[in-house]
Order: structure tokens, then sequence, then C-alpha cells
């Protein structure tokens, strides 16, 4: 961006002053509210305002592209007329042409070169995304967008809730949208701010726990990816608040429900931790 320089200004002075400018374009032409970014050195800052101010101009007039054209049309051989060989050596060299062309494409798990350069080929080709190229932005897709591995985020937010619960504090803000509406607990039914009680209660009179084993066994999911349980072997040791040495062990159960493509908890039962 030009910027008529005040030859009275200090070079400081004169990109804190364009820096003020670059965030009023930003609020009257794309209504954005900026942060306060002042403990940015002015450099910094005035680097980060122009390149957010370079996304949004061309994302305003942004097309949408398939990322088999972004990418320049590449010449690839199908996946099922390479032989078993092939494969790996055919999947780095699209790698490493989408990563030339700022795209790239990552997993959460692992997944065999012939999975990946199928979808790749088959369906990130096919995909759309927006005709946008900015120096030093990279365009990142991610496998499980596509295909979500529900096994694997099943067994991830199986560990993170024991985790939150035994070993640091619990926080409402983040901590409830875990939680279903309704929770099955020790026998009973409670909303959200009521497992949140019960927990704040255990943590009160608990130090933060060891975890020693967490063992997921089974993990069935319903057919229709609606229901989910998950168990599992758990051992704990640590203290109570008042320092007498405490250690828990046995069978967890976990019960979640699937709503909007997320899995919630809405119903749970873990060695050591009992309701009213």
């Amino acid at each position: 961006m030009e910027n008529q320089k005040d030859p009275q200004l200090t070079r400081e002075e004169d990109l804190r002053a364009e820096n003020n400018l670059l965030k009023l374009k930003l609020t009257l032409e794309y209504g954005m509210q900026m942060e306060n970014s002042s403990k940015l050195s002015p450099d910094v800052e005035n680097q980060w305002l122009k390149s957010v101010y370079a996304f949004e101009q061309q994302y305003k007039d942004a097309k949408r592209i398939k990322v088999y054209d972004y990418i320049g049309r590449p010449a690839f051989r199908t996946w099922n007329s390479l032989a078993p060989d092939e494969v790996s050596k055919e999947l780095k060299r699209i790698q490493v042409i989408m990563a030339e062309k700022e795209v790239e494409l990552g997993c959460i798990c692992e997944y065999d070169d012939a999975t990946i350069y199928r979808f790749i080929t088959e369906e990130l080709f096919e995909h759309e995304m927006d005709d946008m190229r900015i120096p030093g932005m990279t365009c990142h897709f991610t496998y499980e967008e596509f295909h979500p591995n529900h096994d694997h985020d099943l067994r991830q937010q199986t560990n993170d809730f024991v985790k939150t619960i035994f070993t640091r504090p619990w926080n409402d803000e983040f901590d409830l949208i875990t939680l279903a509406c309704k929770i099955s607990f020790s026998g009973r039914e409670y909303d959200r701010p009521g497992i949140s009680s019960i927990i704040r209660v255990f943590q009160e009179v608990h130090a933060p726990l060891h975890i020693r084993t967490l063992d997921i066994s089974d993990v069935v999911i319903d057919a229709s990816l609606e229901k989910a349980d998950v168990r599992g072997n758990l051992s704990l040791s640590g203290r109570m608040r008042q320092g007498e040495k405490v250690q828990y062990e046995g069978m967890f159960a976990f019960h979640f429900v699937r709503d909007d493509d997320y899995w919630y908890i809405d119903g749970f039962d873990l060695p050591g931790f009992a309701g009213n």
C-alpha cells in the first residue's frame, strides 16, 4: 500500500500512522473489528495488517475453482492403474506439485498411500476452493474433514474428558461443549450445569490425580452413526486435598450421541467418581 510520507515523522511514527489507516480501511471496507495489536512492533503489525488487507481484497472477488485447476491440471494416473510399488512414488510426485502451488493435505490418522492417492485424485481434485493466491499463504485440507474417523474421534474425546476431570481444573466455558444437553450419570439424569457442579465438588476435595492406566478396550459405533459406546480400564492415584492418599481403578464406560457431525457425551461411569 502506498503511503504519502511526512518528512517530519520518524519511521516508527510513519508506520504507526499507516497501521492506523489500514485498520480504518479494514473496518470501513470489510466491517472488521480489529483487536488490539499494540503489543506487536510497528514493523510486524504493518506486515500483518497488509497481509490481512490483501487477503480480504482477494477474498471479496475470489471465484471458486477446482483444486485440480488451481494446481495447474498436472498429468496423473488413476489409482487402479498403478502397480503396488508405484503408488508411493506417484503420491509423492503429486504432493510435491501441490506444495509448489501452496496446497497441502494433512491426515490426523495414518492411512496407506493408495488410500490417500485415490482420495487426492478422485475427490480432492474435484473439490472447489477459492481462487486466491497470496505469497506465503498455503491452503490446507484435512483428510478427515471429508472422511471422519469416528473411532479416533471417540477415543480422543474419551481421553480428553478423563484428563479434564482428574488432572486439571474444570472450565465451564470450554469443557461443557463436550457434553450433551442431558447426561446420564450414577443412575440419574443431569443437565450440563448439574454435571459441572459434581465435577467441581470432586475437584475441590481432590488434588490433581495421576492417571496410571487409561486403556480403551472397545469402541462400538452404531450403524446409523448416531450412537457409540467406549469402554476400558482406568487406574488413578493421588491425594485428597487434606493429604489422604487415594487410589481408584476399574472399568469405565462412556456413551456418546452424534449431532450435527459432532460426538457428545450423554452418559458415563468412572471409577472413583460418584454422584451425590
